[in-house]
């Protein structure tokens, strides 16, 4: 090697692409190493400054060690030493004398008019995150906890109380678990929370926060995290608002199964890693058993995952280390181009609701959902354990449980994970 550093010789894409082109002998070059995925981007095998918009470069600036959530199960020997936050299910609120204060507890409502109307928050100083998302449990369940106008009632009380330091979560992890494209999930979701800030006003946005669900597709799930923040800054943006982004991440379940249990801790450590790369403020990791019923074990192990991350792959030492890379900033700048057209689009045709409404959403979620399920079906997709590589001592008996059929108002968009249909056909 020669003493200068320019005794290297540069190249430019082009003219890698063409010597490429020449090693393939015919073949062509965007059809062997070109692909499409689900919400139409191109991916290519190499990316380079070109690919990039330099202008909009710029490190994520928050907090370099996220809040590690875990869940509280009420289960003796349970440790809490090593989180900073706290699942808590609304059923549990009697049995929270006992948690210590310095814990921020993110509040999982189920009955909502009940418990906020029997409990005294002001007694629970460190209960700062509330899960109320009316529009959420209406698009989830296809009906509303009583009417619109008693839940949308009851939002509106919930924020002007100053309990909590964010009251409105949008559920966008209900996209993603039932198998909508990164795009959508985006798009869903701003529109989602722009119904709140339409209906509210611009002081809601003080009180919104998102919960996504990352799956699997480990540089997508970072890239659609940025791309969520980005545009939900723009929103705020438009509004005059200076809140700021803040997101709560946790595992996806459509890509969990029964079978081989053990491989959805894999699965979930590599969400958990590109949801810290996305620069979620918060993350909870779901047991591996989480399908099942998890115990305390299971739990501590989900949320040390975080730890290993923090403590030995050194996560928290760095601002932002995804912050320009060609790839990366690439499919954030195509994600949240394509998820603001495609919020726009809801928005013109009469907003979020209006979409719900009409069934348009729930078509688009069920035609990706679709496509998703026969590339798993084909074995595009792969779950080790499941479609490959299966125990075959590992035997399963599921009793099919048929739902109770009931009115909606709208049809539900519904959790569905790949593997349903494998598990049950054993």
């Amino acid at each position: 090697m020669g003493k200068d550093q320019n005794d290297f010789a540069t190249i430019s894409p082009q003219e890698w692409k063409l010597k490429v082109q020449a090693e393939l002998a015919g073949l062509d070059y965007n059809e062997i190493l070109v692909w499409d995925t689900a919400e139409g981007i191109q991916v290519k095998p190499v990316y380079t400054k070109e690919d990039i918009a330099h202008q909009n470069i710029a490190p994520i600036v928050s907090a370099k060690d996220w809040k590690i959530i875990g869940e509280f199960l009420n289960l003796p020997g349970q440790d809490f030493s090593y989180l900073y936050g706290l699942k808590i299910k609304d059923e549990f609120l009697d049995e929270i004398s006992g948690i210590p204060e310095h814990l921020d507890l993110f509040l999982e409502l189920t009955k909502p008019f009940e418990s906020l109307n029997r409990t005294d928050f002001s007694l629970i100083p460190n209960l700062k995150y509330l899960n109320l998302d009316v529009i959420g449990n209406f698009a989830k369940s296809g009906n509303w906890y009583r009417s619109q106008e008693e839940d949308l009632g009851l939002a509106g009380e919930i924020l002007s109380q100053g309990h909590f330091a964010k009251s409105i979560q949008i559920n966008a992890s209900v996209y993603q678990n039932a198998g909508a494209n990164h795009v959508q999930q985006i798009a869903f979701a701003i529109a989602h929370g722009v119904e709140y800030l339409e209906k509210f006003g611009v002081e809601a946005g003080e009180k919104i926060y998102f919960k996504t669900a990352v799956g699997g597709n480990y540089f997508f799930e970072i890239a659609k995290l940025r791309a969520l923040r980005k545009l939900w800054n723009l929103i705020l943006e438009q509004y005059d608002s200076i809140a700021q982004t803040y997101i709560y991440a946790e595992n996806s379940l459509r890509n969990k199964s029964l079978l081989d249990m053990q491989n959805n801790l894999i699965r979930s450590g590599l969400e958990t890693a590109a949801a810290v790369q996305g620069k979620a403020d918060a993350v909870n990791v779901f047991p591996y058993d989480s399908l099942r019923k998890p115990t305390a074990f299971s739990e501590e192990l989900a949320s040390k995952q975080q730890l290993l991350l923090q403590k030995e792959s050194y996560f928290e030492k760095f601002e932002d280390p995804v912050a320009g890379t060609y790839f990366v900033e690439n499919l954030t700048e195509l994600m949240g181009k394509n998820a603001l057209e495609l919020f726009k689009r809801i928005e013109s045709e009469g907003g979020f609701l209006r979409g719900l409404w009409a069934g348009s959403i729930q078509k688009s979620i069920q035609k990706s959902a679709e496509k998703e399920q026969q590339a798993f079906d084909e074995g595009k997709i792969v779950l080790i354990g499941v479609n490959k590589f299966r125990n075959s001592k590992d035997k399963l008996h599921i009793v099919k449980n048929e739902k109770p059929a009931y009115r909606t108002k709208i049809q539900p968009i519904s959790a569905k994970r790949l593997s349903e249909k494998t598990e049950l056909n054993l």
